[in-house]
């Protein structure tokens, strides 16, 4: 849910500009959620339950969003993003 709310207020904010940075919200809002509630439960501080998506921690799908942003800056500085 992160990246689509971000990539659609990023592009409704700035235009398609906004979409790498949506997807660089996305990245630091899954890192941040994901490591908060994957944390070890044996600290005192965690929880019971992983929160995976296909077995992978959540935390970790932060770097796909991170490699999305990376991916439209660089089609925006080739010339080839949505006018």
């Amino acid at each position: 849910m992160f990246p689509a709310a971000a990539v659609a207020a990023g592009y409704q904010l700035v235009g398609y500009p906004g979409v790498p940075c949506g997807f660089l919200v996305a990245g630091v809002a899954t890192w941040y959620v994901g490591r908060r509630i994957n944390r070890d439960p044996e600290d005192g501080h965690g929880y019971h339950n992983d929160h995976t998506f296909f077995s992978i921690p959540m935390q970790y799908w932060a770097v796909l969003w991170l490699f999305f942003a990376l991916a439209q800056v660089g089609n925006m500085l080739l010339g080839r993003a949505w006018q």
